[in-house]
């Protein structure tokens, strides 16, 4: 009995330190798009073990709000894609002139077009 009590004090400890650990499930931001607008450009850079990437060139929609014009976005396999109803798509599915949302993650390099990673993309197909 004198040596149960730690041990379960210790293992009370580690679940705690494993929960905190875990990630956030993905979810469409619902905030205002970073870019809104249509691709115009699909460089595919990798489709290696580590995921699908692609630099995704959007050009702006006109009279529709967003918070950049054109722009340059890097998309890999942490950013969440979706159509417009939440179904998962995967890179494979993206196609110039689609209809596109996109949210940056983190800082963007203020250049022309802005250039950043996307967190998030809805696509309109």
């Amino acid at each position: 009995m004198k040596h149960t009590l730690p041990f379960i004090a210790s293992l009370l400890l580690v679940v705690a330190i494993v929960m905190s650990c875990r990630q956030e499930p993905k979810r469409m931001p619902d905030t205002l798009p970073d870019v809104y607008g249509y691709v115009t450009d699909i460089k595919r850079t990798a489709n290696n073990g580590s995921g699908a990437m692609a630099v995704v060139a959007i050009k702006a929609l006109e009279g529709v709000e967003a918070n950049y014009d054109d722009a340059s976005v890097k998309i890999d396999e942490h950013t969440l894609l979706e159509d417009q109803t939440g179904e998962p798509l995967t890179l494979a599915e993206l196609r110039e002139g689609h209809e596109i949302q996109a949210w940056f993650d983190g800082d963007v390099l203020a250049s022309k077009p802005v250039q950043g990673r996307a967190k998030a993309v809805r696509i309109k197909r």
